[in-house]
């Protein structure tokens, strides 16, 4: 795309729909909507949010930053919407719990400003580690929830949650799932706003400072809004109804474009009455109108089953009782993201109709392909060094990242795992009981995210703890989004503003909580980091090395013409020892027929595997070769 042609999401309602990807299609309903301020912290399904709102928000004349976590994310938008400005933050599923504390306070203050928060849900935990259900926030801490199905539900639904927001003066969630997120599909795009909210903030502590005294007047408050918030979404249009007959099918989130293409390809349009709910909280009158024609339904939705329980009390409530089947009738799983097969499996079996004749292909056993750091990623340098000082018996706490591809073989430095920031606690709570010095593995974006005040526990207790702080100067794992930490190499990164900016030096932020014993190192430095890492080990109480590489695809990128040349293995002087395969697991080295081979398209030139072998049989190329 040229760079004077404005992205699409900028481009003026042509009459015409236009194919759009989920992610893109939310920011295109916030500028409709006349969005004015937007944070947040990148997570996969959701980062293409905040990236296309980095690349365009001068454009569109947005305030724009990546936070440094999703709580701060949460924060600086809701402090926005005070001043009146529609605001909106963006993360994934995780990082809603990760911004839990003010999530919990600001149904009761309130908004003035439009504020939506885009929590994009990872049904199958395909890039998580764990699956939530973000709907109970609904009952749970009164947040009126939007659930899109497609691009287009995704764009409407964000257009209409801003003055939505403002009427009720609630904050809410747009949740859309992985498949929405990274679906395309049309968007029917309306004009963008010639005006925008006026900004300023008008002070009144009673009506903004939830003291005792005052929260409990909120609360109060709260429920009158939130039942609000049900009557006006009862009017909305995000509970479409179609087909006719006594069987009923509701259904909720890209379950039910699931259900829609069932429904056409049976023909069950005179047999099953369908009712799509595209927000919470849905008012009991919807479903009991609905339950009132039917002899039975089918609740159709993923992951835990709240549709299908708020239907069965709707339902004992009206005294209307009926069948209500789903998932805890055994029709569909509890677990995990549904298919089509999945769901027409159990519409044929609700309905007694015989089962699919599902066609069988033939596919061959495949080897087993788990994901791999890229070849000459900085971190494999680092891992392969801190085994071979620390050793296999040492405990390997791991964070979440790029890093946490050292489980398993042939690296195998991860022992446990948690959540963003964790590995620095739990190498406290293992050394601390163990009595034995325990390594932590965290990285840059991470380190400030969430590990700095774990390093100040760990310091305030004196744990025998090795932090390794692996420096790779970008968030590179959800898609390379700038990190707050300083180049080493005295290189600029982009700043919130589009401005180059130092960045925070990790070493100044250690040594300022307490840190005495600190390590600095280019990990393909390998005398200077043996020497660094022995001494750590021998140490008493925190210490802390940081590994300082830059990520070499983001680097490669940004530098093409810095590209490092690729090395090559000489069969005459190989003796195949294989230690080139089995102690780095560089996906650039492979065996074929008893030949040792390095990718050229592959291999990013970093000379770890030259350092390992013990015959001098691998050397640089003379010509590099690179697509």
């Amino acid at each position: 795309m040229s760079t004077s042609t404005p992205h699409e999401v900028l481009q003026e309602n042509s009459g015409s729909p236009v194919c759009m990807l989920g992610n893109h299609a939310i920011v295109r309903g916030a500028l409709e909507a006349g969005i004015q301020f937007f944070s947040c912290y990148p997570g996969t399904p959701s980062s293409e949010v905040g990236d296309l709102f980095a690349r365009i928000h001068k454009k569109a004349n947005v305030l724009f930053e990546y936070s440094v976590n999703e709580k701060i994310a949460v924060e600086v938008a809701y402090a926005a919407s005070l001043t009146g400005a529609r605001s909106m933050c963006s993360m994934k599923h995780v990082g809603l719990s990760s911004a839990s504390d003010p999530l919990a306070t600001m149904p009761y203050i309130g908004v003035e400003g439009g504020m939506v928060i885009v929590a994009a849900g990872d049904p199958s935990a395909i890039t998580s580690s764990n699956e939530q259900d973000q709907r109970h926030l609904s009952k749970f801490l009164y947040f009126p929830i939007f659930d899109p199905a497609t691009a287009e539900d995704a764009r409407a639904m964000t257009r209409y949650a801003f003055e939505f927001s403002e009427k009720t003066h609630l904050p809410v969630i747009m949740r859309p799932t992985t498949r929405v997120c990274h679906t395309s599909s049309m968007v029917e795009c309306t004009p963008l706003p010639a005006n925008r909210n006026e900004i300023y903030f008008v002070k009144n502590p009673p009506r903004y400072v939830p003291i005792p005294g005052n929260a409990r007047r909120m609360r109060i408050e709260l429920i009158e809004r939130f039942a609000l918030a049900e009557e006006i979404l009862a009017g909305s249009d995000f509970f479409p109804q179609y087909g006719n007959g006594r069987f009923g099918i509701i259904t909720s989130g890209v379950a039910s474009i699931y259900v829609e293409l069932v429904v056409d390809t049976l023909q069950l349009h005179d047999q099953v009455r369908v009712l799509k709910i595209g927000a919470y909280p849905v008012s009991t009158t919807i479903l009991t109108s609905f339950l009132s024609h039917l002899d039975s339904v089918l609740i159709v939705e993923e992951l835990t089953p709240f549709v299908e329980e708020l239907v069965t009390l709707a339902a004992f409530r009206s005294g209307h009782i009926i069948p209500i089947v789903g998932k805890h009738s055994g029709h569909f799983p509890l677990a995990f993201e549904y298919t089509p097969e999945i769901v027409e499996t159990g519409i044929r079996r609700y309905l007694h109709l015989e089962e699919q004749n599902l066609p069988y292909v033939s596919i061959p056993e495949l080897p087993a392909r788990p994901p791999v750091l890229c070849p000459g990623c900085p971190h494999r340098t680092s891992y392969y060094l801190a085994k071979k000082v620390f050793g296999k018996k040492t405990v390997y706490v791991n964070d979440i990242g790029c890093y946490t591809l050292a489980y398993g073989e042939p690296l195998d430095c991860c022992d446990t795992l948690l959540c963003m920031g964790a590995s620095i606690s739990e190498a406290s709570g293992i050394s601390r009981t163990t009595r034995e010095r325990t390594v932590a593995f965290i990285g840059d974006s991470t380190f400030f995210h969430s590990g700095l005040p774990a390093l100040v526990n760990a310091v305030k207790a004196n744990d025998n703890i090795t932090v390794f702080i692996l420096n790779n100067y970008v968030t590179a794992m959800t898609g390379f989004q700038p990190s707050v930490a300083m180049r080493e190499d005295g290189c600029f990164t982009p700043s919130n503003n589009g401005e180059n900016h130092m960045g925070i030096s990790i070493q100044t932020a250690v040594r300022g909580i307490g840190v005495k014993e600190i390590f600095s190192i280019d990990p393909f430095d390998e005398g200077v980091a043996l020497e660094a890492m022995k001494t750590a080990k021998a140490g008493n109480g925190v210490n802390v090395i940081i590994c300082n590489s830059p990520c070499v695809v983001h680097e490669n990128r940004s530098n093409p013409d810095g590209i490092r040349k690729p090395y090559s293995i000489d069969m005459e002087k190989c003796n195949a020892c294989s230690l080139c395969v089995r102690v780095l697991g560089c996906p650039a080295i492979s065996i074929d027929d008893g030949n040792y081979i390095i990718d050229p398209l592959l291999c990013d030139g970093c000379d770890l595997c030259a350092q390992v072998c013990n015959r001098d049989a691998i050397s640089e190329r003379g010509i590099h070769v690179h697509a």
